[in-house]
């Protein structure tokens, strides 16, 4: 059933016994689940210094350990502006955890790689993400979780 609310919104209302409730917009629930997730692996990457999407980066640099990644493949990825990543870099720098390196005649190319105390906290880090993961999809199907996944990367292709 819709009803008409202040301002012309329309909310749908759903019966749930003698109870009726709004269904929350999919941006709201979206928002609800990232606070409800944060503290899950934010504790142990705060006592290393490091912020969760800090302790992304590392793991997505450490991917790429081998052949080493560039700023700008950064920015891409994590979806911020150079001078945001450039920034960021230098904070994870400054704590020891990267090291960019200029290549020699290509100033502008600068490598990023994780240093041997990133590289000591990997498997730590995956724990951590990977308990995030689980915690997530608990109650769920593998189905049911790919689904999910599929569904997520068609709403993130959205934007």
């Amino acid at each position: 059933m819709n009803d008409h609310m202040d301002g012309g919104e329309e909310a749908k209302f759903a019966e749930a016994g003698d109870r009726r409730r709004i269904d929350a917009p999919f941006s709201s629930l979206l928002r609800e689940i990232a606070i409800r997730m944060r503290p899950a692996g934010d504790g142990r990457l705060a006592e290393l210094g490091l912020s969760a999407q800090q302790g992304q980066m590392l793991r997505y640099i450490h991917m790429f350990q081998e052949q080493g990644i560039i700023q700008n493949d950064l920015a891409k990825r994590f979806d911020r502006t150079n001078a945001s990543i450039t920034s960021m870099l230098q904070g994870l720098e400054k704590k020891g955890y990267v090291k960019r390196i200029v290549p020699e005649g290509n100033e502008r190319k600068k490598m990023v790689y994780v240093t041997d105390k990133a590289e000591a906290l990997m498997s730590e880090f995956d724990r951590i993400f990977f308990d995030t993961e689980r915690q997530i999809t608990a109650g769920m199907t593998d189905e049911e979780a790919e689904t999910l996944r599929r569904l997520l990367e068609k709403v993130r292709d959205n934007f």
